[in-house]
């Protein structure tokens, strides 16, 4: 006799076979997801269930011919009988009651005038229906809570709905983790028979104690529903739609995250990456630049500010989109968020964190906003034509790199001064963003730019929240984060991807953006045009995913910039600076190729703005004299 032999197959058909054989069909991390599928009682299932033929099918023989009779209340009010009642309305009371086991009872409940429109009915009203000759609390209770199953109330864009504690959610779980540990805590949901739409599923705690909802959370958080939809923007995580349930607020985004800025960076290896060429790469990063800078600039134009700008709460999918988790200043979104204060401290801008009055807000907000505004409107003309004048010199010499032109931040009307400054705190936030992104980009590990800048401090004016004194945040250590794009500056100049050409320039606008006096910041708008026209005109790149609206109408497209092709920056030690083709060309040829430092951007009528002379310390805060000094004349030679 022959032995037999199995092969085994292993299919998701197989292993959810197998899990329901075992007694383990329901979902799991193991089980195939689309092997098991949940039955959802929707309007269109129910409609298409009962029919005639599946109504006769669940009663017993003598009971049939009952269906053609008029209801026994019928008479002179009525000539519908039991079936025309039944499909037309007690489809779902029907079916409940065929759930439970009695579906004879359909008669009883039809001759008392019970209908589809008296559901869900009370667990204390339930004994009315008569389920049973003698009262059967265990039937009832089944009953109360099977009759949720058909009775869904399905989510939709836009919508909010109070799910009641015994309501059954119609959503299906996707057992689906994303790589970063810290988004794993956001479940991925889908709508029934809608595999292919899935959404990231945030928890809020609305409750004050057990399953009740305290009215001025939920109240709270349905303002920052209807704020956070203002926004509609690719890469903010729009909130699709929103519920409460059982003491939790619920609202599902649209984007599937796969890591946050900073276990993307931490990771190093994202297989969203891997399989893109060198110059792809580069582009996608530096695309993210104007992405991030467009987002915000749509916040800004809504009167708001994001006020937590940090790696956490910046997210990239599987197709390396990037996009901003939430606004910030919608406080009811970070309650369910483990925050890092460190983080928000090293990426805050140096007025958020200030422990005594900055030089240049020693009076109040108020007076020190109508002064810039006051200033602004006297010089906007002539900075304005000085610009232009600027932009055409930059331009004229082939073999000279261009800059970006010194202009002071537009004219801000219509603003109260608290939006205003932390809107200017979102551009230096964002601007370590980059700094970030760029030193990623360019291969160095940001463990090694922390140590960099990392100091220790015992004289500085802000607050860290870190223990001991070493300081690692952006604000107070601006020198060394000036020396830094420097470096990176350097290491672009050595690269043969044509990318690397925009390099010095968004270095320059970071520096630019970290001004330490936020009224000399440019606006996330500038920041924004600024990064296109780098892009398009240095970085070789053809187009970004979310060009602005104003630009594509008429008389509004962007400007052409030439393309430069960049020089290798000076070797130190009056080293000669050789081209990538070789030391071919006259000495005075490479002396014109030679490439200046950017210096970092100081508005002419700042208080820390120099006439070619040196900044006094005595005239500068004293948390930035490290910075001031680490200018070191570098202003008077550009």
């Amino acid at each position: 006799m022959s032995s037999r032999t199995i092969t085994s197959v292993v299919t998701s058909d197989t292993i959810a076979l197998n899990a329901a054989v075992f007694g383990y069909a329901g979902h799991s991390l193991v089980t195939p997801h689309s092997a098991i599928k949940q039955i959802w009682w929707t309007e269109e299932r129910i409609q298409a269930k009962v029919t005639r033929d599946f109504i006769v099918s669940k009663l017993r023989p003598d009971e049939r011919a009952q269906l053609d009779q008029p209801v026994s209340f019928g008479s002179e009010l009525t000539d519908a009988t039991y079936i025309d009642w039944i499909l037309d309305k007690t489809k779902r009371l029907f079916l409940i009651l065929v759930e439970v086991g009695v579906p004879d009872q359909i008669f009883g409940a039809i001759d008392d005038v019970w209908d589809d429109h008296d559901l869900p009915i009370p667990l204390e009203d339930v004994d009315k229906l008569a389920l049973s000759w003698k009262n059967d609390e265990t039937l009832n209770r089944k009953f109360y809570s099977t009759q949720y199953s058909f009775l869904l109330r399905p989510l939709t864009e836009d919508a909010h709905i109070k799910y009641g504690p015994n309501e059954v959610i119609p959503l299906e779980y996707v057992h689906r983790l994303p790589p970063a540990a810290i988004l794993q805590s956001w479940l991925k949901m889908h709508l029934p028979k809608e595999p292919n739409e899935i959404y990231v599923r945030r928890k809020v705690n609305l409750g004050a104690t057990g399953d009740k909802v305290d009215p001025t959370k939920e109240a709270q958080f349905l303002a920052d529903i209807q704020k956070a939809r203002l926004i509609q923007h690719k890469h903010i995580a729009f909130v699709w739609a929103s519920y409460t349930s059982k003491g939790n607020g619920f609202f599902l985004t649209t984007f599937e995250a796969e890591h946050t800025l900073k276990s993307f960076i931490d990771f190093r290896s994202a297989a969203s990456l891997q399989k893109l060429t060198k110059t792809q790469r580069n582009e996608t990063l530096l695309t993210w630049l104007h992405c991030l800078a467009d987002a915000l600039a749509s916040i800004h134009d809504q009167g708001m500010y994001h006020c937590a700008i940090t790696p956490s709460n910046i997210l990239i999918d599987g197709e390396n989109q990037i996009a901003f988790s939430d606004i910030g200043s919608l406080k009811t979104f970070q309650t369910e968020k483990k925050h890092d204060p460190s983080e928000g401290y090293n990426y805050g801008a140096p007025e958020n964190h200030a422990t005594k009055p900055l030089p240049f807000l020693n009076s109040s907000p108020e007076s020190s906003f109508s002064r810039f505004t006051h200033r602004r409107k006297k010089s906007t003309d002539s900075k304005r034509s000085s610009t232009t004048k600027s932009r055409q010199s930059s331009h004229s010499s082939g073999n000279s790199v261009s800059s970006l032109p010194d202009i002071v931040p537009p004219l801000v009307e219509c603003q109260t001064p608290s939006v205003y400054f932390g809107q200017q705190a979102d551009v230096f936030s964002l601007a370590c963003i980059f700094t970030d992104i760029i030193t990623y980009m360019i291969k160095k590990k940001l463990s090694d730019f922390v140590k960099y800048r990392t100091t220790k401090r015992k004289d500085s004016i802000t607050s860290s929240p870190s223990k001991g004194n070493a300081d690692s945040s952006f604000h107070n250590n601006l020198g060394k984060i000036t020396d830094w794009t420097e470096v990176l500056e350097a290491e672009a100049a050595v690269q043969d991807d044509p990318t690397c050409r925009a390099i010095p320039l968004l270095m320059r606008l970071v520096r630019w953006m970290m001004s330490p006096n936020p009224l000399h910041r440019p606006s996330a708008a500038e920041v924004r045009e600024r990064v296109f026209d780098i892009l398009i005109g240095h970085a070789g790149v053809e187009s970004v995913c979310c060009h602005s609206a104003h630009r594509a109408m008429p008389g509004n497209s962007a400007p052409t910039v030439p393309r430069l092709t960049l020089p290798p920056k000076p070797m130190k030690g009056g080293d000669e600076v050789k081209s990538r083709a070789g030391p071919s060309g006259s000495s005075e040829q490479r002396k014109q190729t030679q490439r200046k430092p950017v210096p970092l951007y100081i508005p002419k009528d700042s208080e820390t703005s120099v006439n070619n002379v040196p900044p006094s310390p005595s005239k500068t805060s004293s948390s930035f004299s490290g910075f001031v000094r680490g200018l070191k004349w570098r202003k008077q030679n550009t």
